[in-house]
């Protein structure tokens, strides 16, 4: 009769946890269900009132009296195809996803690409023509700027609710101390109004002893329900503890992501090769090559040079005011190292006083950034134009010739001085084995406020996941990252 005591406490703890799990398991389900349908609503929101205001704006061109019946009773018959494609197509390209992996205006623009073709398919396939092509056009146009509006509407909204509600993600981070250390320190420097801030409540290592099991602080805090996720810092090592961790994790509903070192963000594509008794991958070093490097060239050269173009009036007036100050030189030829470690004269408005290499080492003491990077907010050496300049990266824009001549790419990772590429371990030399770019994903993920090994991590993740929608979209972000200046000096 004793001895049944701890079985029926061992069962209720159990019916408890599992009661518990469940509970946890339905709010998750409730909450993405709920998050889902108000982003599908928005969608089909801004799908209505563009393809109404398209229709009613081709009466309009035509000169002819507006009957909002008749343009109602033509947008129902479109409607059905067109909001089942859109729905479908937008959870294809990711658009439904959690906040931090959905994609953003230039994703949302080609979908809604992609559907126009799909539907005006559709209707021309159930017989119907298209007496002009303007409704489509100016559907597509519309439906586009009302959706990026809305759902960028949305983010703001969402964003101040969960400012007012003091909303965090508390995280616990496992892994070596100094990969610890280094990750806790990213997320603090990288929290935005984007997504819902990171709070780390722990740092541990992955096991408390030498059988392989995991931590029992970090235990205490994943089955308390101190967490809500938790983020592996690099390589973990031995099969056993990390298993365990992960279906630790998944019984207590927590989400585990993992933060790479730049080391593991090395590989450009794993291809599985035949190994006796053992799976293996081909592991290949991170550069685009054959129909992607010529895919990227195109674009450099076609955008590159419509941006010129336009920017040509501000070079001028730069130039002129540069000239003006002091009587120098216009451009400054800075020696960088690019692709395959080539040199190469990148140019620059001139910002600084002429002599300014020559003052660099008396302060080096002065230096603000870490690693490699030799940078000073309050460098005594930039003029009074140069301060004009360097405020919007004006100065950067002659950087278009070597984009056109080859030497460079308008997004990839930043080239770097000869005296700050000799500071460099192997590993981050790794980076140079693509076109450097104008920008890229460091220039519009903190700039400046960012550490050196983060902004390797970023290059490397910019050439895993490459796309001409990446170029684009990387381009599109840095515009407010210039105006605003986040980081920036």
């Amino acid at each position: 009769m004793g001895s049944s005591l701890p079985g029926r406490e061992h069962v209720r703890r159990d019916a408890r946890f599992r009661s518990f799990q469940g509970l946890h398991l339905l709010r998750a389900f409730l909450r993405r269900t709920l998050s889902i349908a108000v982003l599908v609503a928005l969608d089909l929101s801004a799908l209505t009132l563009g393809l109404l205001a398209a229709l009613a704006s081709g009466v309009v061109f035509k000169g002819q009296h507006v009957d909002f019946g008749a343009i109602w009773l033509e947008a129902r018959r479109v409607l059905p195809a067109a909001a089942i494609t859109v729905v479908l197509v937008f959870a294809r390209n990711g658009l439904y996803r959690d906040r931090d992996r959905r994609g953003r205006a230039t994703t949302i623009i080609g979908s809604i690409a992609v559907s126009t073709v799909i539907v005006a398919a559709i209707i021309m396939a159930d017989g119907n023509r298209f007496t002009s092509y303007y409704n489509p056009v100016a559907a597509f146009v519309i439906v586009s700027v009302a959706c990026v509006a809305l759902r960028a509407a949305h983010g703001s909204l969402t964003s101040l609710i969960f400012d007012i509600l003091r909303a965090e993600r508390r995280v616990v981070l496992p892994g070596p101390p100094g990969l610890t250390a280094e990750i806790a320190g990213s997320l603090q420097r990288s929290q935005g109004r984007e997504s819902i801030p990171y709070r780390v409540v722990g740092q541990f290592g992955l096991t408390g002893n030498g059988n392989g099991e995991i931590s029992p602080g970090l235990r205490g805090m994943i089955g308390g329900g101190e967490v809500d996720e938790v983020i592996l810092a690099g390589s973990m090592g031995a099969d056993a503890p990390l298993l365990e961790l992960l279906e630790y994790c998944r019984v207590n509903g927590v989400q585990v992501r993992m933060a790479p070192t730049a080391t593991e963000l090395l590989s450009h594509s794993l291809r599985a090769v035949a190994a006796p008794g053992l799976p293996l991958f081909a592991v290949h070093p991170p550069v685009l090559s054959g129909g992607a490097f010529f895919v990227k060239r195109a674009f450099d050269m076609i955008v590159g040079t419509l941006i010129l173009v336009l920017v040509s009036p501000i070079l001028a007036v730069a130039a002129l005011a540069i000239k003006i100050e002091d009587g120098g030189p216009i451009l400054f030829r800075s020696r960088r190292v690019g692709v395959e470690e080539t040199r190469f004269d990148c140019l620059k408005l001139r910002t600084m006083a002429v002599d300014a290499e020559q003052r660099q080492a008396a302060l080096e003491d002065q230096n603000e950034a870490d690693g490699a990077l030799f940078k000073i907010k309050a460098d005594p050496r930039v003029t009074r134009v140069g301060r004009i300049l360097r405020r919007f990266s004006i100065d950067e824009l002659t950087q278009l010739f070597n984009v056109l001549r080859g030497e460079m790419s308008l997004v990839g990772p930043r080239p770097l001085p000869e005296r700050d590429f000799d500071l460099l371990d192997d590993v981050h030399k790794r980076r140079y084995l693509v076109l450097p770019g104008m920008t890229g994903l460091w220039q519009v993920s903190g700039r400046s406020d960012l550490s050196f090994d983060e902004l390797v991590r970023l290059d490397f993740s910019y050439i895993e996941r490459w796309s001409v929608w990446l170029d684009l979209g990387i381009l599109i972000r840095t515009i407010p990252a210039v105006l605003f200046r986040r980081g920036a000096f």
